[in-house]
């Protein structure tokens, strides 16, 4: 059996790599990104955030166990603000947008994000129980790393805008990793099959994130007032 600090070290390694090696990570700097290029990150990254809860209960039902049945559903309960509606981290991250100035009516959803969720959701429901734990996990053991890259250059540009789902995140995650950490170690199936679904995991996220850096380094056509795009 697998203990836990073995299963951290393996997983964090490769999501170290993935950080690494990320065209997105290397890109998304101080120099790089204006408060126009982060609300491009922002509008696009709601469509993710909109579906978590949907792929939480879509691994939740894959599970076998009862205690790996239970700790996603709590997780579900917490994406789900606890049964407020008002509370959902869908309604905070909304609350950041709304915020910043965004004009939340005129979100429309990324196809690359849409491909990400498909994938993750076909995946999710044909794949066997370890390697379905492994993609969850992916999205929870990257969380931290990708959060604290990210965050401090929002923040920068939006410091007076409601911060709580940023936060609330960076908090929630070293619980959320420790959870799931013990779910691996308990799974009958083998290390392997999680390390091959927390590698799917990362290639969706990758392809998302490559994808997000090619959509904001487009910027978009000026018009000029004539009426033709400069």
């Amino acid at each position: 059996m697998v203990v836990k600090e073995e299963i951290q070290e393996n997983l964090n390694h490769l999501v170290d790599s993935f950080v690494d090696q990320s065209p997105f990570f290397k890109f998304w700097k101080t120099h790089n990104v204006d408060a126009d290029v982060s609300k491009r990150f922002l509008v696009s990254f709601d469509a993710l955030v909109k579906s978590f809860p949907s792929l939480i209960a879509a691994g939740a039902s894959r599970m076998k166990d009862e205690q790996s049945r239970m700790v996603l559903a709590v997780n579900l309960y917490q994406e789900c603000g606890e049964g407020d509606v008002q509370r959902t981290h869908y309604a905070i991250y909304r609350k950041f947008l709304a915020t910043t100035g965004i004009d939340l009516s005129a979100i429309t959803e990324n196809g690359f994000a849409s491909e990400w969720r498909d994938s993750l959701s076909e995946y999710l429901q044909t794949a066997n129980a370890g390697a379905v734990l492994g993609a969850l996990a992916a999205g929870e053991f990257l969380a931290q790393p990708a959060l604290g890259r990210i965050y401090p250059v929002l923040k920068n540009h939006f410091p007076d805008a409601d911060q709580e789902y940023f936060t609330k995140h960076l908090n929630l995650e070293t619980e959320h990793v420790e959870e799931i950490t013990a779910l691996i170690a308990r799974q009958e199936g083998g290390f392997e099959k999680v390390v091959e679904g927390f590698k799917f995991g990362l290639s969706a996220w990758g392809t998302y994130f490559e994808s997000l850096t090619e959509y904001l380094i487009q910027r978009p056509a000026v018009v000029s007032p004539g009426g033709s795009p400069t």
